[in-house]
């Protein structure tokens, strides 16, 4: 016997799924809204990870509340919860299980959160979406490898620092981009300034990897 659960209806509702047990066609949800069985997971629809944890679309995600909802789900979800069910109960918790996992471990890091969002809101393919490497820093970079093949310490370290401050002033202007994101109609114009952000927070972090990994060599 199943045991009582809540219905939760999740935001897409661009396709229909029919229930295993009692074929009652519901909008994508992971319980039956009239008996309550456990539905398949449907990768084919598309649920972006804020759907599968059940929580609404943001960048300014507070991590606490993420945590206890997907602790939430993870109890109400886990296969053992249906390991007296008839099959196919115990696969599809498990298929949702492992959405859960992949959803929460993206959505908890604020990078990796803000990546995921960029490349929904910005087809992989189109000119907005490549990389683009900040001129002003790789010219710097490059007077970096001539001093630092000449022997000369101090102005790296010197240089090491002001990467430093400008990876801090990077990290405080993300809040604004990530609130003017979430309010935007339009997402893909803010997702291309987030884009631009992310994408010089990668180049100073992996300028500063490599002028430590010199130094010490």
């Amino acid at each position: 016997m199943l045991p009582k659960v809540a219905v939760v209806v999740l935001h897409s509702q661009s396709n229909k799924i029919k229930c295993w047990k009692c074929s009652h066609e519901t909008s994508p949800s992971v319980f039956c809204e009239t008996c309550h069985s456990i539905l398949d997971y449907r990768a084919d629809i598309s649920l972006s990870y804020f759907d599968v944890l059940q929580i609404k679309e943001t960048l300014l995600l507070n991590e606490d509340e993420l945590r206890a909802k997907f602790y939430e789900l993870s109890k109400k979800l886990h296969p053992d919860q249906f390991a007296n069910s008839p099959h196919p109960a115990p696969q599809y918790a498990l298929r949702w299980t492992t959405a859960l996992n992949r959803a929460y471990q993206t959505l908890k890091k604020r990078e990796e959160r803000t990546q995921y969002l960029i490349e929904k809101y910005l087809a992989p393919s189109s000119s907005a979406a490549k990389a683009v490497i900040p001129t002003e820093l790789a010219e710097a970079y490059f007077e970096v490898q001539d001093l630092l093949s000449e022997g000369q310490i101090e102005p790296i370290i010197k240089f090491k620092k002001e990467l430093e401050k400008q990876l801090k002033e990077s990290e405080k202007a993300w809040e604004p981009l990530a609130k003017a994101f979430d309010e935007a109609p339009n997402k893909t114009q803010v997702a291309e300034l987030l884009r631009r952000h992310e994408n010089r927070d990668k180049y100073i972090h992996s300028m500063l990897t490599d002028i430590e990994r010199k130094v010490k060599s």
